[in-house]
């Protein structure tokens, strides 16, 4: 079970894309700083329910309005996804 964080907007790179290309059944998809912005990706919608996840600063930040398919989740929420999943990959570009 991975956690997937990307933090590249899918406007600026492939990050989103080629982690949803890695993307396995159990894993977890974590959206930070810019890629927040792909909170509203339709790909997201086809994700299995529970496994995106948007930093809520991080969206705030940017008047993104979160969709219902992905969760809003803090900081602590973000270290206990951490240690729920191994690996943890960053796609970071």
């Amino acid at each position: 079970m991975t956690l997937h964080i990307v933090n590249q907007s899918p406007f600026a790179g492939s990050a989103l894309s080629d982690c949803l290309n890695a993307f396995n059944p159990g894993d977890a998809l974590l959206l930070i700083e810019d890629a927040t912005y792909g909170a509203n990706d339709q790909r997201l919608v086809n994700l299995p329910a529970g496994t995106a996840y948007c930093l809520a600063a991080d969206a705030l930040a940017r008047g993104i309005n979160t969709p219902a398919t992905v969760t809003s989740i803090d900081d602590a929420r973000w270290v206990a996804l951490c240690t729920e999943h191994n690996p943890i990959v960053s796609w970071f570009r």
